[in-house]
């Protein structure tokens, strides 16, 4: 008992560290180019997606944040950062081969340039675009909830990476306790009888 509550404590921890070093690698970062992508499985004959409406999702979020958008216009030397949204989809039958749902993967990716500092020389810098932030799950339903269930699922994938950007972009806060010049000029005030009005602020 003792140590499987050890094991979760521990698979919490891992867990809760991997989300903020997630989270660490969005800190800057301002504009994003986006991308949206349905994918489904050959043989599925379900209905398509319009991957337009769920870019403008993604794209609608972002700017309600106050992030810029990057237009293919901007793309023409590469993106330094891209929001990814991708949904592979397999259709399910029944056991007489009859079509009766769907599951999907569901993936929301930030990309972005990084320096590669053991490939890096005095002549040649190295970079690559890795994927530094991710969230990533399984969504199923019948076919004909295909369509309101990724938009659904779209949303709170939006949601997740605005927090998490929100939590790594947050002003620092400021210190509670005053400067040590300010405890000096206090003093000194003081001594010389000026009268100080001091607020209190809450934190």
């Amino acid at each position: 008992m003792a140590l499987g509550m050890s094991l979760g404590l521990v698979a919490n921890l891992v867990a809760q560290t991997e989300a903020e070093t997630q989270r660490a690698t969005l800190s800057g970062l301002r504009s994003f180019a986006v991308y949206a992508r349905v994918q489904l499985s050959e043989s599925a004959t379900l209905q398509r997606i319009d991957e337009s409406v769920l870019r403008n999702k993604v794209e609608d979020a972002l700017r309600r944040e106050g992030i810029r958008v990057q237009t293919r216009n901007d793309l023409r030397d590469g993106s330094q950062a891209s929001l990814d949204l991708l949904y592979t989809v397999i259709q399910t039958n029944d056991t007489n081969g009859h079509a009766l749902g769907f599951a999907a993967s569901s993936c929301l990716q930030a990309s972005q340039m990084v320096r590669i500092p053991r490939l890096t020389t005095a002549n040649h810098i190295a970079y690559a675009v890795v994927s530094t932030w991710r969230s990533c799950g399984l969504i199923v339903g019948d076919s004909a909830s295909l369509g309101p269930t990724i938009l659904q699922n779209a949303d709170e994938q939006i949601v997740r990476f605005i927090d998490a950007w929100r939590f790594a972009n947050r002003p620092p806060p400021d210190s509670p306790l005053p400067a040590a010049s300010e405890l000096s000029m206090a003093r000194r005030g003081f001594g010389l009888g000026f009268r100080f009005r001091w607020t209190q602020m809450a934190y």
